[in-house]
């Protein structure tokens, strides 16, 4: 053992029994400097273990080749996991350079295991030779590593294999400096408010929020971010419409600045070398590389869904818009000028016009601590899970609460890390990671996971609580779905526990639990005035539904829109060297309503498809819009709280990862294949 390994063994905390509750990572003794270290020796042990593998003198078989190389990677997966939720939560330089250290170290490795002929020749072996002994799940799991060797260059030769490597490697970097650019462009904008009658008519929360930002600048005023919870309010109801145009522009050129984040030339690098890559594998198109291994199987199956789509929603689109722009006439003048920066405005007028309701109206009603607990009285309604607040287990950030999982018979289920709020460097959005994979070890002992849910909501202040508005609480519900998946994970291998599944089944779990937001049976459990206690009133509740398809058609369009983006992105057979906002603009024009200003664009800062894993899958939202839809129907026709039709959606879908095919899982749960008629009639596209 060298000195540098010993040393590492020796003080670092990845390398050393953990001793923390539940075997949490343990994040008050980590420090940034841990990370590279550990790394480089989850890196050694998995090619120590590799080695012997390919060492051994016995014939190769599923035990001693696959089963061994499936837990060979089970400490460097951990740092990997661990360093992943750090960087989520608060990205700053030094991270960011560690990170494209551990990127360089990990993407070279990986080459290193998937071109490694001798390891090849033997998972090769045990798939060439038949065994009828092998479970359903062992059976995937050879199917799926046999797969992922040959989609990662097993079957390159000479120039070619290297070259795979100098792709992956780029590629690497290519995603890490997008992120980067997105982050830093995102934080550095801010528009500072010092004129009182500018702030009239936004939400008290905004107000406080954006005076709170002013005051830690040292100004007097108000800061208002493109951060969601500022900039999302903030066009949605400033009056000041010039000032609406200014955030919509510096929200909409994120990443198209000209300045030193600009990510357009990144954006030709990542889908010109991505293209590359899928050539030399043998596929013509990034996307054919992708949809191989998706549901969807291919790029027609893709486009006849999103052209089936746009079909039925885009003339219910055009009348919203048309709504919403003779509202904007109504208050304007008939000779108004409709531009994108007025559309979240005026399409609250006509809400508010439309059904007497308002967000500001139901934000007194969803504080997020009581959300919080509606949403884990949903999963004891369903489940009989419960949950437990854990004040002992170190988190990756101050802001962290980490519950312990509950099953129905009071057994240790998992750990789930909340992460609600806002601040500088954390990521934009909400997202579920895993912190630790749900897997059974070789003596049979079932690890079971850790799981995290991040949001960026407002931060309580001493005088008044977090209120969410009904999409952020639908948000909150979307990202416990996920979170619920990983949580229920029954299986054997840590690379098949969900939710590592197909990306275009991926969503269905956690979309189908935004149906239970407007049962009157949850919202009573947990939607009650901050101040006054009152339950949510039944005449609002009548709202609340009568909105449900409020602008569905347009977030339809919108979404098929994203999704033909990243399809123009990736099924191109030619390197692309033009204007890439222009291209995007040309791509959607068909499902244009409303004017485009030439500057702003979505793909230089669509995380999603750049640096995000959904390149070439962005359909898949809609893919699992259609699922949710589908199998919600199963609980609206047989009971919502049934806990029987819970038990088997539990049991088909939630704890069975990625053992078979999810349409097999679908099907069993289901009875029959996913309807789209379901989705067309929550949408109120069809009676």
């Amino acid at each position: 053992m060298n000195e540098i390994t010993k040393e590492i063994i020796e003080n670092n905390p990845f390398c050393q029994p953990y001793n923390t509750p539940f075997g949490a990572i343990p994040y008050d003794r980590i420090s940034l400097s841990h990370f590279v270290p550990a790394v480089k020796e989850g890196i050694r042990r998995e090619a120590e273990a590799i080695e012997a593998i390919c060492n051994n003198p016995e014939e190769a078989t599923f035990k001693n080749t696959i089963e061994q190389f499936e837990r060979s990677g089970a400490m460097l997966g951990d740092v990997l996991c661990a360093f992943e939720a750090l960087i989520n939560s608060r990205s700053y330089d030094e991270i960011m350079e560690v990170s494209e250290e551990i990127h360089t170290l990990y993407t070279e490795h990986r080459n290193n295991v998937t071109l490694n002929e001798r390891l090849f020749a033997r998972v090769k072996k045990v798939y060439d030779t038949s065994d009828s002994s092998l479970t359903k799940e062992q059976q995937r799991l050879l199917q799926e590593t046999y797969t992922m060797f040959i989609r990662s260059g097993a079957n390159l030769q000479g120039e070619e294999r290297e070259e795979y490597r100098e792709l992956c490697q780029t590629l690497s970097t290519l995603s890490l400096k997008f992120q980067e650019n997105q982050i830093k462009d995102t934080d550095e904008y801010t528009l500072h408010i010092t004129d009182e009658k500018d702030i009239q008519g936004l939400p008290d929360d905004l107000i406080e929020g954006a005076a709170a930002a002013a005051r830690e600048q040292g100004k007097e005023g108000w800061i208002i971010t493109l951060h969601r919870p500022s900039y999302l309010p903030f066009i949605t109801f400033c009056r000041n419409r010039e000032l609406r145009r200014k955030i919509y522009m510096a929200h909409s050129t994120i990443g198209a600045k000209g300045n030193s984040h600009d990510n357009r030339e990144i954006v030709k690098a990542l889908v010109n070398t991505r293209l590359r890559l899928a050539n030399l594998l043998g596929y013509s198109t990034y996307s054919d590389y992708v949809l191989a291994e998706r549901m969807a199987q291919n790029s027609d199956a893709v486009f006849s869904m999103l052209g089936k789509l746009t079909w039925a929603y885009l003339p219910a689109a055009q009348a919203e818009m048309n709504e919403i722009k003779a509202v904007a006439a109504e208050h304007e003048g008939e000779d108004f000028e409709f531009m994108p920066w007025d559309f979240e405005y005026y399409s609250e007028k006509l809400k508010e016009k439309k059904y007497q309701l308002s967000d500001e109206m139901m934000r007194p009603y969803f504080n997020l601590e009581q959300a919080i607990y509606g949403a884990f009285y949903l999963a004891t309604r369903l489940y009989g899970i419960t949950f437990r607040l854990c004040d002992n287990v170190p988190v990756f950030h101050p802001d962290v609460k980490v519950w312990e999982v509950l099953d129905y018979n009071g057994e240790h289920l998992a750990l789930l890390y909340c992460d609600f709020y806002a601040r500088k460097g954390k990521h934009a959005g909400a997202w579920m990671d895993s912190l630790k994979p749900q897997y059974r070890d070789a003596a049979g002992k079932d690890h079971r996971p850790h799981v995290t849910l991040s949001t960026n909501y407002r931060k309580p202040t001493p005088e008044k609580p977090t209120l969410l508005t009904f999409d952020e609480i639908n948000t909150l519900l979307h990202e416990f779905g996920h979170c619920l998946h990983g949580i229920m994970s029954d299986v054997t291998y840590a690379s098949m526990c969900s939710p590592n599944v197909l990306w275009d089944f991926v969503e269905m779990p956690s979309q189908i639990m935004e149906n239970f937001l407007v049962e009157e049976e949850f919202l009573q459990a947990f939607a009650f005035h901050h101040k006054t206690g009152e339950a949510l009133p039944s005449h609002l509740l009548e709202k609340i539904r009568a909105s449900r398809t409020f602008k569905a058609a347009y977030q339809c369009v919108r979404q098929v829109g994203l999704g033909l983006i990243d399809q123009a992105w990736h099924n191109r057979t030619t390197p692309f060297d033009g204007d890439v906002l222009q291209y995007e603009q040309r791509t959607t024009a068909a499902l244009r309503l409303m004017p485009v200003m030439p500057q702003t664009g979505i793909t230089p800062n669509f995380g999603h498809i750049m640096s995000g894993g959904y390149s070439a899958g962005y359909y898949s939202y809609k893919w699992a819009e259609m699922l949710d839809a589908d199998a919600y129907s199963r609980f609206q026709e047989e009971g919502v709280f049934n806990m029987k039709v819970a038990q088997s959606f539990r049991d088909e879908i939630l704890s069975r990862g990625d053992t078979e095919h999810p349409m097999e899982l679908y099907l069993r749960f289901r009875g029959r294949k996913p309807q789209i008629d379901a989705l067309l009639k929550r949408d109120g596209i069809k009676e």
